[in-house]
């Protein structure tokens, strides 16, 4: 089912590359950004969060066209080191802010079957205003938030 959601996404978003040369450059963009996250997060966390949050700058791109870029972009990017989560996580937390969207990064964890006799998976998704954005349920829920990123007054803290 996973496999036939990645395969509609890029079905619906690659024919727009074909047409559009901005979009093309933005997914250029994105897929250079993605192949830099592993050397950006040898960093600690937080500074690697920081060093990675633009400023907003004016955009052409809607935000669902920069959201599913940078989807596909993740996708994409199957020899990185960094799970798809974390890959897509940090690509649209990257541009969407930059598009104005202020959102926040949140990573999480969980015990494996929730059994704390079990291994530990973590997760990273996005929220916005305090809401989690386009992220499905099952993805998210029962993680324990480990650390969000940014705080609104601006503080690093679990």
């Amino acid at each position: 089912m996973i496999r036939l959601q990645h395969l509609w996404l890029a079905a619906i978003t690659l024919p727009g590359l074909l047409l559009n040369s901005r979009r093309r450059a933005l997914f250029r963009e994105m897929r250079a950004f993605s192949h830099r996250l592993p050397a950006l997060l040898r960093s600690p966390l937080p500074a690697a969060l920081q060093a990675i949050t633009p400023s907003p700058e004016s955009t052409r791109h809607s935000e669902q066209a920069v959201r599913r870029l940078a989807d596909v972009a993740a996708l994409l990017d199957r020899r990185s080191p960094l799970g798809l989560c974390l890959r897509r996580s940090l690509i649209r937390y990257h541009f969407l802010r930059r598009a104005g969207v202020p959102v926040t990064v949140r990573f999480g964890a969980k015990f494996v079957n929730g059994k704390p006799d079990r291994d530990i998976t973590g997760h990273a998704w996005l929220t916005l205003d305090g809401q989690v954005y386009h992220e499905a349920d099952e993805n998210w829920r029962g993680f324990s938030v480990m650390l969000s990123f940014p705080q609104e007054d601006g503080k690093i803290r679990p």
